[in-house]
């Protein structure tokens, strides 16, 4: 395994050499491309320099003629033209070379703009030579200096002076390939020697792991199964001498780890059942715990709650026993009391005993089959029994599909209708309605409550169904109640299986809303 990597980092190596080659053979012929280029160039700004002195030395001999006549040479002037020719010819083939080595786009100009300057040098040929037809009495002086000025002084330098900085910006943009091409040259050489070195690293790193991996990972195992743990194993993929050794370790391992689990499992078992047994216990004593606060919960609040109309009862027993003499008005008012409060006695020992057995969960209902009617009609009865002559109206709504019939315990929903009707008449306005809405569907009862009252402070809210609890406004009422009404009426509709839940803010009312699940009849 280790050759075909030492062969791998050799091809690796070959191909960067390769590669290092290429390069090196294309920036030569780059180098040579542009270099060509660039002397093209140069010839061309060297042709258009002669082009200007010949054209220069023509104009002057023919200015020599017109000035001095026939004694100017004009040999020596014609023997220009043909050398001027000569000279423009060669730009013209330098320049069609230049565009096909270069494109129209680096060259646009040059052909044209030489067409351009031959007609302008027969141009000034010909006005020289019209000039030279006339005589010298006929000749006019400003045709001349218009001749030597605007033609020779102006357009004939203009035009050779854009052709040799155009040129010139050939000769530049060349310059610059050049030094473009230098420039990637040096960039892909440091780039390759990045390359080479990280193929370098990359390859000792590359055989040194792959020595140190496999020597580690059995390192690692040894060191695992001197620790106890049995589930580890080596892992295979480096070599083949390496995955021998590997599978015998692993055996070992797997016998090791068999004798182990089949430890591990028998004190699992005892521990399991030590567990249960645990459990068993402590869900009795839970039981039991929460029996005897359920027991002393119930003793605390009987005791608290049947103080008073006991100590009421033995005070007027005592005064109508201890007096010599007594009307029967006297004896009749000390009974009446006494009544009174026994009644009140029986109703506070009957609800706590509902409570405790719907705590203790022995609670008993006398399921019969009910309608929604059926349940409006109660709560109109229950409301105008406790309502009195007090201003206050009862507002009902209900659905307007009558649901199916369900089971529920009618003495117990006409109870739990009484304490929320009650807490909604005491606390209600006179003058203010009692909203009443009643709805069922195919899951539960739902009845909610409405008064218009001054509602509960949010901090006494969570408390509020809690056994003996009195409010802020509570205390301002008339009526002494002992506010084990909503605790009552919490554990009707638990015993029923559902929920009740209060909603109030100060100054908007209390909401009481019921839930109970539908028992079909």
């Amino acid at each position: 395994m280790y050759r075909y990597k030492i062969l791998g980092v050799a091809a690796l190596s070959a191909a960067i050499v390769l590669l290092s080659a290429g390069l090196a053979t294309w920036s030569v012929r780059a180098t040579d491309r542009h270099l060509e280029q660039a002397a093209l160039a140069h010839s061309l700004l060297s042709e258009h320099l002669h082009l200007s002195v010949r054209a220069y030395r023509l104009f002057k001999q023919l200015t020599d003629e017109v000035v001095l006549g026939a004694r100017a040479n004009q040999i020596v002037a014609r023997n220009k033209q043909a050398a001027i020719e000569e000279s423009l010819n060669r730009i013209r083939d330098l320049e069609h070379r230049q565009r096909e080595a270069l494109g129209i786009e680096a060259t646009r100009g040059t052909v044209e703009d030489t067409d351009a300057l031959d007609a302008l040098i027969a141009t000034i040929i010909r006005e020289f030579d019209a000039v030279l037809a006339m005589s010298v009495e006929s000749r006019d002086p400003r045709a001349v200096a218009t001749l030597l000025e605007d033609r020779i002084d102006i357009a004939f330098r203009e035009a050779v002076n854009a052709a040799l900085a155009r040129q010139q910006r050939v000769v530049d943009a060349m310059t610059r390939r050049v030094e473009g091409v230098h420039q990637q040259l040096l960039i892909i050489s440091f780039l390759l020697a990045l390359v080479m070195v990280g193929v370098a690293i990359w390859a000792s790193a590359s055989l040194i792991i792959g020595i140190s991996r496999p020597l580690t990972a059995l390192r690692t195992g040894a060191e695992a199964l001197a620790g106890g743990d049995t589930t580890h194993r080596l892992p295979r993929g480096f070599d083949a001498e390496f995955d021998a050794v590997a599978g015998t370790f692993n055996s070992m391992a797997e016998q090791l780890q068999a004798r182990q689990q089949t430890r591990e499992q028998s004190q699992l078992a005892l521990e399991s059942a030590v567990r249960a047994r645990t459990a068993e216990l402590q869900a009795l004593n839970e039981t039991l715990k929460h029996a005897d606060g359920s027991r002393r919960h119930f003793l605390a609040d009987v005791s608290h709650e049947l103080r008073t109309p006991l100590t009421i009862i033995r005070g007027e027993a005592q005064v109508a026993l201890r007096a010599a003499s007594r009307s029967t008005d006297d004896y009749r008012e000390a009974l009446r009391s006494i009544l009174e409060q026994s009644v009140s006695l029986t109703a506070l020992v009957e609800d706590l005993l509902f409570v405790a057995r719907v705590d203790a969960g022995s609670v008993r209902l006398s399921r019969r089959v009910m309608h929604l009617d059926d349940l409006v009609e109660m709560a109109r009865q229950q409301f105008e029994g406790l309502r009195g002559a007090r201003p206050v109206q009862l507002v009902v709504r209900q659905s307007a599909q009558q649901p199916r019939p369900w089971t529920a315990d009618p003495q117990r929903l006409r109870q739990l209708l009484g304490i929320l009707l009650d807490n909604a008449l005491r606390y209600s306005p006179e003058g203010g309605d009692v909203q009443l809405h009643c709805d069922a569907d195919a899951e539960d009862l739902r009845l909610e409550i409405q008064d218009a009252g001054p509602g509960i402070a949010a901090e006494e809210l969570p408390f509020v169904f809690e056994r003996f609890f009195r409010g802020a406004n509570a205390e301002h009422q008339s009526s002494q109640g002992v506010g084990l009404g909503l605790a009552v009426a919490k554990a009707i509709v638990e015993a029923h299986g559902g929920r009740i839940e209060a909603s109030s803010a100060p100054g908007a009312g209390t909401r009481m809303t019921v839930r109970i699940p539908r028992e079909p009849a």
